[in-house]
């Protein structure tokens, strides 16, 4: 992880983003919003594999709160633009 590297250059995160071609004000929200202990994030993508798929296939996402979300005949595209959704921070 980015951050992991930095931590370990002794660089400011000005110097490190400039010299690995990484915005500054990015590395900056992460470290504000990850434990420096290394610990997990409270969300983390997990494997996942299709089982059965027709026109009427269903994705149901389960969250770590207990959360289900299902959606009916979607795209990758939507599929991926909720996970996008879930991951901004509020």
């Amino acid at each position: 992880m980015a951050l992991d590297e930095w931590r370990r250059s002794g660089q400011t995160i000005a110097a490190f983003a400039r010299e690995h071609h990484v915005s500054a004000p990015r590395l900056y929200w992460w470290r504000k919003r990850l434990p420096k202990d290394g610990a997990v994030p409270m969300m983390a993508l997990v494997p996942a594999k299709i089982v059965a798929r027709s026109e009427m296939a269903a994705v149901v996402i389960r969250l770590p709160s207990g959360i289900a979300i299902e959606m009916a005949s979607t795209s990758p595209r939507e599929i991926a633009a909720v996970v996008s959704e879930l991951e901004r921070p509020s």
